[in-house]
């Protein structure tokens, strides 16, 4: 069976996704939910193709709600519809 890979000029692959994973310096940064005035993530990368990973560092029976991202070039802010302003952690990363 033939195996699909891509690479893209910064030599981005699966393998290499799931290394970065594995990589001990490689770790979530940790902010807090703020409702619908939202949290603002500063990043440098110029454009709006890349992915935010948001999860809740623990359990919020509940109260976060709906959360949901806008992007632009250099900022990504997340908005949460609940009352819960427990942390959450966030990976950034470009797409290929």
């Amino acid at each position: 069976m033939a195996r699909l890979t891509w690479i893209d000029e910064t030599g981005v692959n699966p393998e290499n996704l799931n290394k970065m994973t594995q990589d001990e310096d490689f770790k979530p940064a940790i902010l807090a939910f703020n409702g619908d005035s939202g949290r603002t993530i500063t990043h440098n990368y110029g454009h709006t193709d890349y992915q935010l990973i948001v999860n809740p560092a623990a359990g919020s029976q509940g109260f976060i709600g709906d959360v949901w991202i806008t992007k632009s070039s250099n900022t990504a802010v997340v908005y949460n519809s609940g009352s819960g302003r427990g942390n959450f952690a966030y990976v950034i990363m470009p797409h290929a």
